[in-house]
């Protein structure tokens, strides 16, 4: 097996592992979402999700960027010989993130009547307060969680990301809102049973990530020694993961910023709506996010070594995938919206052109594959920074203009138009600073046939039946079947050999 083949087997590996962790957080993420829903409807729900993106921002930015900087530093390490300098890194990781997440959590506990003043409409203030206050302990963990997480994909062990964070809290969540709720606990104990597997993700993560650690200073490794003026280990982390954590929060704010403007500007109804709706397009990124959590420590790792004719292919074939496994499901929410979102229950409806919108926004997004990490692994954090304020910029500017007139479809709007500013710009970066190019080639034939099953076909069905129940199953079989069997036949394109070697490897 050459080099090449070697490292695609590998991130086929991590990948699967990556992307059935994955399908476990999207599937228990939708159930979360029916519970949110049909629990506290449409408004309470907005106050829920209005939180939930309070919290999201101010755990990111306390993150300070370390867990991308964790991710890169530790591949490289490892691929350098220079194991004995990762505890020093993680020391320094650690210690400046919870010294500001502590804080901040004890600021958002103090805080939380303002906070609710600002954020929901004045009939639900009273309990986005309490919502605020239950959450507030656990933002002191949720940092340190997630940058102990990306210590263990950095380290090689995609299976403790997996596990932790795509499996173990998204399916703790539902069924602990659903136990409580049974119980009559009240509206106040399904914020509780989002926020306590925060802390039970931290304790698994510390232990994992320490293990890890102690496995990788055992291991035999010929250590390539510093150039003249190479900075050290430490520095060269937070040279990095500075102008990361600004761009982090950035990013974070895009994601969320647009139902607490809703929320806002609009009322919590009107957020509730469109965070579920928009909670349907994040679902669609399971396969990016699979093969990200795998290729991101490769790609590290190659460019470490100015191997960038294998950076290149991986991400090419990378990407043929992320197009084969993503664009059915957003064609599929553009054609089929006004269905998809009756299983929330009454009063959701509203949220299908906002939907349709976002999954043609993110047809785009896929086709670029994991552009925006293959940027970060090449070093290039301030180029991702300056990406992100120009995204940020955009998305704020179209959002209090377009939202004022239009509601949540100007919401819509604004954030499909800052995905594609923001994806653009990092794909030209990559090709033209990183000198990696992604042709046509690899995405072409999933992107076509996905196009005709499900895009297509999708039309013409709802067209001719509507967006009913029956008429949306019988798309599914016969879309899913038709691409599935065009998918087959070009197996060869998509090197699909690879991944059915690493199932069956992992099957025997």
């Amino acid at each position: 097996m050459t080099t090449a083949e070697r490292q695609l087997a590998e991130t086929a590996r991590g990948g699967l592992v990556g992307l059935a962790g994955s399908i476990v957080a999207a599937v228990m993420g939708f159930a979360l979402t029916i519970v949110v829903a049909r629990l506290l409807g449409p408004a309470q729900a907005g106050v829920f999700f209005v939180v939930v993106a309070l919290f999201m921002i101010l755990s990111e930015t306390t993150e300070l960027g370390a867990d991308t900087a964790l991710v890169r530093t530790s591949a490289r390490l490892r691929a350098l010989g220079r194991v004995d300098e990762l505890r020093p890194v993680l020391v320094y990781a650690f210690v400046p993130v919870l010294a500001v997440s502590g804080p901040a959590a004890a600021a958002l506990w103090m805080l939380a009547e303002p906070l609710a003043e600002m954020l929901a409409d004045p009939a639900h203030r009273e309990v986005a307060t309490v919502f605020l206050r239950l959450a507030a302990p656990f933002l002191a963990l949720s940092a340190a969680r997630s940058v102990a997480l990306a210590g263990t994909r950095g380290l090689g062990s995609v299976a403790t990301f997996a596990l932790v964070n795509n499996i173990m809290i998204p399916s703790l969540r539902p069924l602990l809102a659903l136990a409580g709720m049974a119980f009559g606990l009240g509206a106040w104990w399904v914020m509780f049973a989002w926020s306590l597997p925060v802390g039970l993700g931290f304790l698994l993560a510390g232990v994992a990530l320490w293990r890890l650690l102690v496995r990788a200073e055992a291991e035999p490794r010929e250590r390539v020694p510093y150039e003249e003026g190479e900075p050290s280990a430490v520095r060269e982390f937070w040279l990095f993961s500075g102008p990361r954590g600004v761009a982090a929060v950035i990013e974070i704010l895009i994601i969320w910023l647009g139902v607490l403007m809703v929320g806002a500007m609009v009322s919590s109804h009107d957020a509730g709506i469109y965070a579920t709706a928009s909670r349907f397009i994040t679902t669609g990124t399971l396969v990016v996010a699979a093969s990200r959590i795998a290729i991101a420590p490769q790609i590290a790792a190659l460019l470490a070594r100015e191997e960038r004719a294998q950076a290149e292919h991986l991400y090419g074939v990378a990407t043929g995938w992320i197009v084969a496994g993503s664009w059915p499901i957003y064609l599929a929410l553009a054609c089929f919206g006004p269905f998809v979102l009756t299983m929330f229950g009454d009063g959701f409806d509203g949220g299908a052109t906002p939907m349709a919108i976002l999954a043609v926004s993110m047809l785009v997004v896929m086709a670029a594959g994991n552009v925006q990490t293959v940027l970060l692994m090449g070093g290039k954090s301030s180029w991702s920074l300056l990406n992100k304020c120009l995204a940020l910029a955009t998305t704020v500017v179209l959002t209090l203009l377009l939202v004022p007139r239009f509601g949540i479809v100007g919401a819509a709007v604004a954030w499909g138009a800052t995905m594609l500013v923001d994806t653009v710009a990092a794909a030209v970066q990559v090709r033209t600073r990183l000198g990696l190019r992604l042709g046509a080639g690899p995405l072409a034939y999933p992107a076509l046939w996905a196009l005709f099953w499900f895009g297509a076909l999708g039309v013409a069905v709802r067209w001719l039946a509507g967006p009913g129940a029956a008429a949306f199953a019988g798309y599914l079989l016969v879309a899913c079947a038709g691409y599935g069997f065009t998918l087959w036949r070009g197996r060869a394109r998509l090197h699909a050999d690879v991944l059915l070697g690493a199932i069956k490897r992992r099957g025997t």
